[in-house]
């Protein structure tokens, strides 16, 4: 047998995990996979996620790699660790990949959508799946709040202290606001955001939605730099890592670091 290197991607309910990332003393996303692989595979393996996802936040396309020592197609993968994982995460493909693959390197654009349950009436089976916002929110407003935020700029203001990255400007490829009867869909594009940047600007969006906050306010946050004046964080059950799309052109990058925090 060789070793082999594969890509995978996983969907998963966050709502009973504390985040993505392996923690000895908490049940998360990573550590369950691992255990599933343990067990299909005889061996720890060790994987690496695309993307941090934190407590509380699902995931439809969270990419994984990892290597393994075995003789079976990466297509009979798929049911076997299925049935080997609680029906909370669920793995949607796995492929052959080039040795060394690591996700968080050479990514194109990641999308992450935020879902706002904007109604009086909240049924029960919502939760956990969403943001319940009663007072009505004005869509034009949130996309005028949005407009200010897409686009290249510093957004220390809008990461959170203790993040692990020196370099804070990002580039939002687009936010996108559609209203479908009481929901409320915010779709974000970037190469890359800081950890809580998603879930904080969701906070701002909706505080100038609310009427609660300026056109300037929200300028000022870009411009200063200071967490002070971003102190609201969207709760992490609305969020959602949808899709993330690599750049092939260049296979070395690979191996290089592209981003350095997530949600």
């Amino acid at each position: 047998m060789s070793r082999k290197t594969y890509k995978m991607v996983l969907s998963y309910d966050g709502a009973k995990y504390y985040g993505w990332q392996r923690q000895d003393k908490f049940l998360t996303v990573q550590g369950i996979l691992e255990h599933a692989l343990f067990k299909f595979f005889g061996a720890d393996i060790k994987t690496f996620g695309a993307g941090r996802t934190d407590a509380g936040v699902h995931a439809y396309g969270q990419v994984v790699s990892f290597s393994a020592d075995t003789s079976i197609p990466a297509k009979n993968f798929k049911p076997i660790l299925n049935g080997l994982l609680p029906d909370d995460i669920r793995v949607m493909s796995v492929e052959d990949a080039p040795a060394g693959l690591n996700p968080r390197y050479n990514v194109k654009q990641k999308l992450y959508r935020y879902v706002i349950c904007n109604s009086v009436q909240y049924y029960a089976v919502y939760n956990g799946r969403s943001w319940h916002i009663p007072e009505k929110l004005d869509v034009e407003k949130l996309r005028q709040a949005a407009s200010i935020l897409t686009g290249r700029h510093n957004f220390f203001s809008f990461s959170k202290n203790g993040n692990d990255t020196k370099e804070y400007t990002r580039t939002i490829d687009s936010i996108k606001v559609k209203k479908n009867g009481k929901w409320i869909i915010l779709d974000f594009k970037g190469k890359s955001f800081l950890y809580n940047m998603v879930r904080r600007l969701t906070a701002i969006i909706v505080l100038y939605g609310q009427g609660q906050i300026s056109a300037e306010d929200i300028k000022k946050m870009l411009e200063t730099q200071d967490r002070a004046l971003v102190r609201n964080t969207a709760p992490p059950q609305g969020l959602y890592l949808v899709k993330i799309t690599y750049d092939k052109r260049n296979v070395s990058k690979r191996y290089g670091s592209d981003d350095e925090g997530d949600e």
